[in-house]
């Protein structure tokens, strides 16, 4: 499975190629909990994760793994043991 996903600079730091990205959390509002899900939350299409993005700063990277199904947004994927096939700054 392929998605993308938009990497601010304060959560992680610049993404590389080959990077292995942790999974996701559940969030409530705007605090993430201690609920693990199982793969990384990404988004199907790379329009949607420059609409996430527009008014941030960061990365958009392709990921790719193993599908674990669908995250909470519509079009959202959780995608596991995901790894970084590119890197596009943003903005």
């Amino acid at each position: 499975t392929i998605g993308y996903r938009f990497i601010s600079p304060d959560f992680s730091g610049e993404p590389q190629v080959g990077d292995n990205l942790e999974n996701s959390n559940v969030w409530d509002g705007d605090e993430p909990t201690d609920y693990e899900l199982g793969g990384t939350c990404a988004f199907s299409t790379l329009g949607e994760c420059e609409k996430y993005a527009t008014w941030s700063e960061g990365w958009i990277v392709m990921i790719g793994g193993e599908s674990e199904g669908y995250g909470e947004l519509k079009g959202e994927l959780l995608i596991g043991d995901a790894l970084v096939l590119s890197v596009a700054k943003w903005q």
